[in-house]
């Protein structure tokens, strides 16, 4: 999750809904007759909060809730009397607290049993001196890694220099640090001399709350010195927390491969190296997709590695072999042609997998011009999700205890245009309808109580007729035709017969065409400047689709199918699932050393020093696989 600041209201609503575990720990520390040092919520020795420690709570509440989902991990030293962690713990619902403490005071260990019992299963206590119990804990658990570090132990330099230092070993790549008391000048100091000495690296796109009361920053990672096309996905690929593994099934001829191309050449992980494969491709038709694996890297501040898996949309059985592999899958449907009974079939069977769908409704320009009648486009749209749901309604018989659905307003359904061709690779564009509605709102000046009236009425029985809102048509139009459709209905008007009035007034909004092309690739340029469609859908992709759970011990790994390189290697592409979860008696070969990124047209090594975690999508390296089926590996 991007990291957002939580505002001054939304941090006191959270404290709030906290406070009875707040008042359990307050009366634990009252009960010991000791007084309680000075922690994020109050002044040293004393029930007062502490103002000045404002920016302080919404910079640790925001930091922990931008964590991904699963797979997270926090380690706090200096756990006091708990009050950090619990606010670190509230602001995420999955996040672990690894917390060292020297123990001394008597309330720590009833504060530490009260957030066990609050949270269960998410949050452990190391007694001791965290100079010597961080290092042992580390040597311990050597596959265990930290995304966010609070240093809030010993203030004694020597010490909170040690806790700095140790603390990198069990951290990954780029966590998050917050090293707390730099008011006080012996830590500011440490603090200085940990930036100036790269071991720590202040991010530039991220804004906190300005405080002089601690400092955050990353642990520093160095680029390498030889080109890395793997570099910046690092991160990625040791947390299955930033990885989405993503079906990608369409109708034929839906757009799929120019969308498909689109999206590969914007964000496929650049960079060549020596040491690749380029692999065969999968096939040689003009509608489809050439290659079976695209990992693509969103975000580069926080990379997420979605992985899209692409069959062969004919091949019923690859695509059928392909769902133990993934977690979503990204719809691609031609809103102008709908859907076809086959797809729905296919659509069902992947949803009784447990599958996560995000839909793309694409070629919404096609629509457009064929339907000059705004509310039977609107009518089309309905129809197209209405019975995806009613085939997901179905699909919860075989899946229980799964609630999905498309809905507009969640964010799972896009509406656009994936690209002009596959030779192309220009002219995407797309939104869900809070993003249309923002920009919308930045270009009128509309306050956000106008928005937040908007909002509901995008989509569905929502009508105006000029002066009011009702729920009934009797000749009104609906507010999904007056504020999306027609809006770009008149875009595309201007862009058909461009003057000068209707350009300029096209530039103020942002839709600006790129001077060297012609035709529709010129006003398909100008949506894409508009609202480019990559990150959009990509973002959709990320918060939509779960990341892959840990692998159970019984796991093997299975490879939906085997790809060869042009030199005449095969690897087999898949991940670590439940040995349930799959076909038995499936044909077994044996891996050969190595793994790989099966990196659209290439199989990248991965390097004995870039790390993977378990679950993540890989293609190992096998001699003389059968091709064209599913199997095991090991």
């Amino acid at each position: 999750m991007a990291f957002c600041l939580v505002s001054e209201a939304d941090l006191a609503a959270a404290l709030e809904m906290m406070s009875p575990q707040i008042a359990a720990l307050d009366a634990a520390v009252e009960l010991s007759k000791e007084p309680m040092e000075g922690n994020i919520l109050y002044m040293h020795q004393s029930r007062e909060p502490n103002p000045k420690n404002l920016a302080k709570q919404r910079n640790l509440f925001s930091l922990a809730a931008s964590l991904p989902l699963e797979d997270s991990t926090i380690i706090e030293i200096g756990f006091n009397a708990g009050h950090s962690s619990l606010l670190m713990l509230f602001a995420h619902p999955k996040v672990r607290i690894i917390a060292f403490d020297l123990c001394e005071h008597s309330y720590t260990e009833p504060c530490f049993q009260i957030l066990v019992t609050a949270f269960p299963g998410r949050i452990q206590l190391v007694p001791g001196r965290s100079q010597q119990t961080l290092p042992r804990w580390a040597q311990n658990h050597r596959n265990s890694r930290a995304d966010l570090l609070h240093i809030d132990g010993d203030h004694d330099p020597h010490a909170a220099r040690a806790d700095l230092r140790n603390a990198k070993a069990v951290a990954r790549d780029e966590a998050w640090v917050v090293f707390d008391d730099t008011c006080f000048s012996p830590l500011r100091a440490v603090w200085n001399e940990a930036l100036d000495s790269k071991l720590l690296q202040v991010p530039d796109r991220v804004k906190f709350c300005p405080t002089n009361r601690h400092g955050i920053a990353r642990y520093h990672r160095p680029k390498p010195k030889r080109e890395e096309p793997l570099w910046d996905l690092a991160p990625a690929l040791a947390h299955r927390g930033r990885m989405r593994h993503v079906l990608v099934l369409a109708p034929t001829d839906h757009g799929q491969d120019s969308l498909l191309g689109y999206v590969s050449r914007h964000r496929l992980c650049k960079g060549h190296t020596s040491k690749q494969s380029k692999l065969v491709p999968n096939t040689k038709e003009r509608h489809q997709s050439e290659w079976l694996s695209l990992p693509l890297c969103y975000a580069a501040e926080d990379p997420i590695l979605v992985q899209l898996v692409a069959p062969h949309f004919s091949d019923v059985q690859q695509i059928n072999d392909c769902f133990p592999i993934v977690d979503g899958a990204l719809i691609v449907v031609d809103c102008a042609e709908g859907l076809t009974e086959d797809f729905c079939q296919v659509f069902q069977a992947a949803m009784a997998h447990n599958i996560q769908p995000v839909l793309f409704l694409n070629k919404l320009d096609k629509l457009l011009s064929l339907e000059p009648n705004n509310e039977l486009c609107y009518q089309k749209l309905s129809l197209i999700i209405d019975r995806l749901n009613d085939l997901l309604a179905t699909s919860e018989v075989q899946a229980p205890n799964s609630k999905r659905s498309l809905h507009v307003d969640e964010g799972n359904v896009l509406f656009g245009r994936g690209s002009l061709s596959v030779a192309e690779s220009i002219g995407g564009w797309g939104f869900r309808l809070e993003d249309l509605l923002t920009v919308q709102a930045n270009h009128k000046g509309w306050t956000e109580e106008q928005v937040s009236k908007l909002r509901p009425r995008l989509w569905g029985e929502h009508f105006h007729d000029g002066r009011r809102w009702s729920d009934r048509a009797n000749g009104a139009t609906r507010g999904f035709c007056k504020l999306v459709l027609q809006p770009l209905r008149e875009i595309y008007g201007v862009l058909e017969a461009p003057s000068e009035t209707g350009m300029e007034r096209l530039r103020l909004l942002g839709v600006v065409p790129k001077e060297d092309l012609v035709g529709n690739a010129w006003k398909q340029s100008a949506m894409e400047a508009w609202l480019p469609l990559v990150d959009t859908l990509l973002n959709a992709l990320a918060l939509k689709v779960p990341a892959p759970k840990a692998p159970p011990a019984n796991s093997v790994f299975y490879a939906a199918r085997c790809v060869e390189s042009l030199d005449g290697q095969c690897f087999a592409l898949g991940r670590h699932v439940a040995a349930q979860a799959i076909a038995p008696n499936l044909p077994h070969v044996t891996a050969l050393p190595g793994s790989w990124l099966l990196n659209g047209p290439a199989a990248v090594p991965l390097e004995a020093a870039l790390s993977t975690v378990p679950g993540a999508m890989l293609g190992l390296s096998v001699d003389s696989p059968p091709l064209g089926v599913a199997l095991t590996v090991g």
